[in-house]
């Protein structure tokens, strides 16, 4: 294998884990975030990173010396891998979350629960 495959295929896969870390790093900021500003930072971020990427990929396809297709394979090929650890990542964030707030909800439930059974007697 060239030279050129191994260049084209590497910096295809580096801009596509770039573009990931940078999609996991903002879900975490995002998790931290109340409702409707968490819905900002996913969605703006989830514009911003894919005009940028677009841009990138389109000035490298233009004007660098790669292999086209082996250059967009690489890219594809890590970004779908990295686009399906940013979802479980952000899944499982969100069922701790949402287990913990439960868990918090049932702890007060069965205080009052238990107070108004305690008042009756």
């Amino acid at each position: 294998m060239s030279e050129s495959f191994w260049f084209s295929s590497l910096l295809g896969a580096g801009i596509a884990v770039a573009y990931s870390v940078s999609a996991i790093v903002l879900g975490r900021v995002a998790m931290k975030s109340p409702g409707r500003t968490f819905t900002m930072i996913v969605f703006g971020g989830m514009v911003a990173r894919i005009f940028v990427a677009l841009i990138i990929l389109t000035l490298i396809l233009l004007f660098a010396p790669v292999d086209q297709m082996t250059f967009v394979m690489g890219f594809f090929v890590v970004f779908v891998i990295g686009l399906t650890v940013e979802i479980v990542t952000l899944h499982r964030r969100q069922n701790v979350i949402s287990d913990a707030l439960d868990a918090r909800e049932k702890s007060s439930e069965s205080t009052s629960t238990f107070d108004l059974t305690a008042e009756k007697n």
